[in-house]
């Protein structure tokens, strides 16, 4: 059962996620991913679209937790999360260091947050 970053204050879920070019599985890199229920859409470091030689598929507009708007590359990628590969997922770039897993990813599972013991559960239903 993964567990909470406790080091966070307040302490997050984060799990092992696996980020592989869309056509070429020999292009991967394992990050931790933090689960982000408030974000739509989930994120990537950048430093990965040079690492993995990923081309921008298109834009989207995002909207931060202060109401302003920007435009975003977005990328295609697949990710494996928890055993479970889900291809085609729509990502942006961000100056991070892990993933952000958003509910675009998110909702493809059954979640079970256990805040007082610092766990969850990621099940493919």
């Amino acid at each position: 059962m993964p567990h909470y970053d406790a080091t966070l204050s307040p302490p997050a879920p984060f799990i092992d996620v696996v980020v592989i070019h869309p056509t070429d599985d020999n292009r991967s890199t394992q990050l931790r991913g933090k689960l982000d229920t408030g974000a739509d859409l989930s994120a990537i470091p950048s430093s990965l679209m040079i690492e993995l030689n990923l081309l921008a598929r298109g834009t989207v507009t995002g909207r931060d937790y202060k109401g302003e708007t920007t435009i975003h590359a977005a990328y295609g990628v697949s990710l494996e999360i928890a055993g479970v590969r889900l291809d085609n997922v729509k990502v942006v770039a961000t100056p991070r260091a892990s993933v952000l897993l958003g509910r675009n990813v998110l909702n493809k599972f059954i979640i079970t947050l256990d805040g007082k013991a610092l766990t969850f559960e990621m099940q493919d239903p």
